[in-house]
């Protein structure tokens, strides 16, 4: 029991800090600067979801690719699981927030 305990403590930082990353990445290519860590997990946790059913239903491995690239251009091995979740979380992320700027937009024009 205490070796699922600290799994799933260790699955919940993981799942922070790509969150982080992945909402940071996309508040930056869609608003030019970040909201703080907090906001950037959660963006990014949510932004997980989208992407993940995004990349489901394309039926496309986020990250292999890049992996690969890294891999032979560089000679660096990266977890491709790792590199998905941050590629699938981003894309995720960037789609919320390109969702919320249009309706942020419509809002703005009454």
């Amino acid at each position: 029991m205490e070796n699922l305990l600290q799994g799933d403590a260790f699955n919940l930082i993981v799942m922070v800090i790509v969150g982080a990353i992945a909402g940071s990445l996309a508040a930056r290519v869609i608003r030019g600067d970040n909201f703080g860590f907090i906001i950037n997990a959660i963006l990014g946790i949510a932004g997980a979801v989208v992407g993940g059913h995004i990349f489901n239903l394309l039926k496309v491995s986020p990250g292999s690719g890049i992996v690969k690239i890294i891999d032979n251009t560089f000679g660096v091995s990266l977890p491709e699981n790792l590199v998905g979740m941050i590629v699938s979380a981003t894309v995720g992320a960037v789609v919320i927030l390109w969702i919320m700027s249009i309706f942020r937009g419509r809002k703005s024009r009454r």
